[in-house]
């Protein structure tokens, strides 16, 4: 194992691989694996969001670029400190490092997505943040190289979700079920923490209603 590479053995041998990477140092390649997930994720981002209706295609890349590694080393920490406290319910015994390694790790199948991403970027372009993309009529042999990508997409994504199984699995001493068990209830965790936050902020916004501030100076007189 040590002969090899982790970024070619975590695609077959997770357990190992990371074994030998929070043996060592916890932290290994974790910025350059939050600058990839950082990078793709903002894309997606700004895809949701139609930015290319406000700007061109180079500020869109650019910011993306630069802001790739803090959004991924966020992200990270704090899916990787959800899980940690699930899997101390389940009697886990990863470090909060150890844990936020095996997640980055298992993003290693995802930096395949530079290469899809670059691919739709020179056939569509600044249309690919636009949603008249969507409206707009399509060759046959870009439907077809759309769907080709999108199959390597969730290849990935699934090819991911296993190697994160089983690091999991492996730092946590959990069985693979259990592992499982430990994404499935931080995702839910994630998720009412997200819905919380969600109502929070819609009372915030009818809060600053113009009725609702009449009532609200009314209320402190």
């Amino acid at each position: 194992m040590s002969k090899t590479s982790p970024w070619l053995s975590i695609w077959t041998s997770p357990r190992l691989t990371i074994a030998s990477i929070v043996k060592k140092n916890a932290n290994q390649g974790l910025w350059i694996l939050a600058w990839i997930y950082g990078f793709l994720s903002l894309l997606n981002a700004f895809q949701a969001l139609d930015l290319g209706h406000a700007f061109s295609l180079a500020p869109i890349l650019l910011l993306a670029v630069i802001f790739a590694p803090l959004w991924g080393f966020a992200i990270f920490s704090i899916w990787g400190a959800l899980v940690l406290l699930v899997g101390k319910i389940l009697r886990g015994n990863a470090s909060f490092k150890e844990v936020r390694a095996a997640y980055a790790w298992s993003c290693v199948p995802l930096s395949a997505s530079i290469v899809i991403w670059a691919i739709l970027l020179a056939i569509f372009g600044l249309s690919l943040f636009q949603s008249t993309l969507n409206n707009a009529p399509m060759p046959n042999s870009e439907v077809v190289v759309l769907f080709a990508l999108l199959i390597g997409k969730v290849v990935f994504a699934i090819w991911s979700l296993v190697i994160f199984i089983n690091a999991l699995a492996q730092v946590q001493s959990f069985s693979v079920l259990r592992s499982i068990c430990n994404i499935l209830l931080a995702w839910v965790l994630a998720a009412f923490l997200i819905g919380v936050l969600w109502w929070g902020l819609s009372l915030v916004q009818v809060a600053q209603a113009p009725h609702m501030q009449l009532f609200f100076s009314l209320w402190q007189i």
